[in-house]
């Protein structure tokens, strides 16, 4: 059992383990659109969606999205890295988006499985994609 004042170190622990994550994550590469997910993980969902508005109104959707998610999300055009709420596991969100098409990859970047985090976020992205109001309909 914990004395009393190791308590105290819980959240210098919970710090260091932030800080190993990050380093543990670090990307050695540039993420790319993949074919398909590997057949020898469960950290990976993909899903394609027809869109058709503007390519810039689309960027403009996905960082709205990316910047509702939590402050630890950072958003880029094609690539957009969400992190899980408490332990801030990184997770690579990739999309490309050609007129009336749009491909989504969600992927873990640690660990073999996801318990459903990938797919529950395509998921939401695809529901947000749905219910936003893009001020133009049509590609350009």
């Amino acid at each position: 059992m914990l004395s009393d004042k190791s308590w105290q170190y819980l959240p210098a622990a919970y710090v260091a383990g932030l800080l190993m994550m990050n380093i543990v994550s670090i990307p050695f590469g540039t993420y790319s659109m993949i074919e398909e997910c590997p057949d020898d993980t469960w950290n990976c969902d993909k899903i394609g969606l027809d869109i058709s508005v503007p390519e810039s109104e689309l960027h403009a959707a996905m960082e709205e999205w990316a910047n509702e998610r939590s402050f630890t999300t950072t958003f880029n055009e094609g690539h957009i890295v969400d992190r899980t709420p408490f332990l801030q596991f990184p997770d690579d969100v990739i999309y490309v988006y050609e007129c009336g098409s749009l491909e989504l990859l969600s992927q873990s970047r640690i660990g073999q499985g996801d318990m459903g985090v990938n797919s529950d976020r395509l998921d939401d992205i695809k529901q947000f994609l749905e219910e936003y109001d893009f001020s133009e309909i049509g590609c350009q």
